[in-house]
């Protein structure tokens, strides 16, 4: 099939299939008088590609998922999961302490504007209602 057809079942871009075929992620390509001849397997491939992306997964890391023979390496794509699972996970943990922080700032905020605080002076540190 045609890049076309290739980029209406996965909802990858032409762009974006030629350059996993560029960077080695999708095997060679044959040609059919110049034009690519894909694969129902090379669909799979762009697919498991997006999806990959779609979590958050680089291309670089991506093309690590190959074995010799352009197979899936299976073991490393479990690593790489659980990999990313991690990073999610601290970065969760670092989302949550920055909402705690917004939330005090939002509260003392509302305190000081309650208090009918109109200006603040930023070098002092702190903020006060000023006359």
């Amino acid at each position: 099939m045609r890049i076309s057809e290739v980029s209406r079942l996965t909802g990858a871009s032409a762009k974006a299939i030629r350059l996993y075929e560029a960077r080695g992620l999708l095997p060679p390509v044959p040609r059919i008088n110049r034009y690519r001849d894909y694969s129902a397997q090379d669909v799979a491939w762009v697919q498991l590609i997006r999806q990959a992306l779609g979590l958050g997964i680089s291309l670089g890391s991506i093309a690590r998922l190959q074995d010799g023979r352009g197979q899936l390496d299976w073991p490393a794509v479990l690593a790489l999961l659980e990999a990313q699972r991690a990073r999610i996970t601290g970065e969760r943990a670092r989302l949550a302490q920055v909402d705690i922080d917004l939330q005090q700032i939002s509260h003392e905020l509302r305190q000081w504007l309650d208090m009918g605080g109109t200006a603040c002076e930023l070098d002092t540190g702190a903020c006060k209602a000023l006359a």
